[in-house]
């Protein structure tokens, strides 16, 4: 559990980052702290989607 928990934080955090390099080569304009919460935001469940939701959609088909 503690395996699974640290790849949560590290790809929560890679999915933050990446979020925040796409918004800031758009170029779109936001206040500073939106812009943060919304990348902690995506980080957070596309993290937890990847760490526990997409082996749990995939348990059948390793048969």
């Amino acid at each position: 559990m503690a395996q699974k928990f640290a790849r949560f934080i590290i790809i929560s955090a890679i999915n933050a980052i990446l979020y925040s390099v796409i918004i800031y080569f758009m170029e779109v304009k936001m206040e500073s702290l939106r812009f943060v919460l919304q990348a902690l935001f995506f980080g957070f469940f596309m993290g937890f989607m990847q760490v526990f939701g997409l082996p749990y959609m995939n348990r059948n088909k390793k048969q």
